[in-house]
């Protein structure tokens, strides 16, 4: 029989704290970020940054006080720490890719091998997300909101 000492108790709810407290961090530098943007319209481009910034923190402030009344799970056994800096890694190379290929033939790439290294193996359900998913980003954020999204030279004499 095993026994848990009061800071072992207290160190089990650690990761619930930090990552909330990381992600208000980056809110944070979000909030600041944004008030650079064009100001002119009622709503304009930083309305959706604020609207989710406001989601993000309300969300962080709930996850911080269950946490702190030591409510809900403790932090899991770690896991596979090399293969979530792996996928971290393959996220560090999806986000370089956009600026090189583009956002849609990169988005594409990045979700087929996403599934599959989530060992998720639905062959159609993969590549009907991975083509809808960029085919939607483009006719909402490109052809409505008039957003441009990095296209890259392998799609650019398609769609320019």
């Amino acid at each position: 029989m095993t026994t848990n000492s009061p800071s072992t108790e207290r160190r089990s709810y650690v990761g619930n704290l930090l990552l909330p407290a990381i992600i208000l961090s980056l809110a944070a530098v979000g909030f600041f970020e944004s008030l650079e943007f064009p100001k002119g319209e009622n709503v304009g481009p930083a309305a959706v940054p604020f609207l989710w910034i406001a989601f993000t923190v309300a969300f962080c402030v709930v996850l911080i006080a269950q946490a702190s009344l030591r409510r809900g799970e403790p932090d899991p056994i770690p896991g596979r720490v090399g293969f979530v800096l792996l996928f971290v890694g393959w996220l560090i190379v999806y986000l370089v890719s956009i600026g090189t290929i583009g956002y849609f033939v990169s988005t594409f790439v990045f979700l087929i091998g996403s599934m599959y290294v989530l060992a998720y193996r639905n062959h159609l359900v993969i590549l009907v997300v991975s083509f809808c998913w960029p085919a939607f980003s483009y006719v909402v954020f490109v052809k409505i909101l008039f957003i441009p999204l990095p296209i890259g030279p392998i799609l650019g004499p398609f769609l320019e």
